[in-house]
């Protein structure tokens, strides 16, 4: 399988997600890369299509699109973590059309076996880059990054293990 790997947001700056107990962008590659080392290790063909800096959200958004485009990917997957004042927790999926894709289902089952809330697969045509990549494509909302007990939970099982039970999710199933 060749796949594409977005480790959400910039680095800092313009497009840079969410801060609460952690920064989203610094996890955000973390488990990205985490995957991508697995998704190798294991003879599959990985496109990195992380952008580090970008002068806006447009430009960034736009970048990685186009990384992902030029590539006759059979997946695309982008890492992201939610923010919500705190009030928020768990794990969610967005697909195109919120279709229910039984790997975007056995990630969010994954994830939330580790000690996460399953907050299930939902509709992302208006997230960008799961309306334009041409790929099929998943974004994963790992947790709440505002959220104590997500927090606590995400740092107990670390990076690793939330990129492990990604990859059992894609690896195993149809794409």
């Amino acid at each position: 399988m060749k796949i594409g790997v977005n480790c959400g947001h910039t680095l800092n700056g313009a497009g840079s997600g969410a801060v609460g107990i952690m920064p989203e962008s610094t996890e955000t590659r973390n488990v990205g890369n985490a995957l991508m080392n697995l998704l190798k290790a294991n003879g599959h063909e990985v496109v990195n299509c992380t952008i580090d800096k970008a002068s806006t959200q447009a430009e960034y958004l736009k970048k990685v699109v186009e990384m992902a485009n030029r590539q006759d990917l059979d997946y695309f997957i982008s890492f992201h973590f939610n923010a919500y004042n705190g009030k928020a927790f768990g794990t969610e999926v967005y697909t195109y059309e919120g279709r229910q894709f039984k790997d975007a289902l056995e990630v969010c089952k994954n994830i939330s076996n580790l000690g996460f809330a399953n907050r299930g697969v939902k509709n992302g045509t208006g997230l960008y880059v799961v309306k334009k990549t041409k790929a099929k494509s998943m974004l994963i909302e790992v947790c709440f990054v505002d959220n104590v007990e997500d927090v606590d939970t995400y740092r107990r099982v670390g990076a690793n293990t939330i990129a492990e039970a990604v990859y059992k999710a894609i690896a195993y199933t149809n794409v």
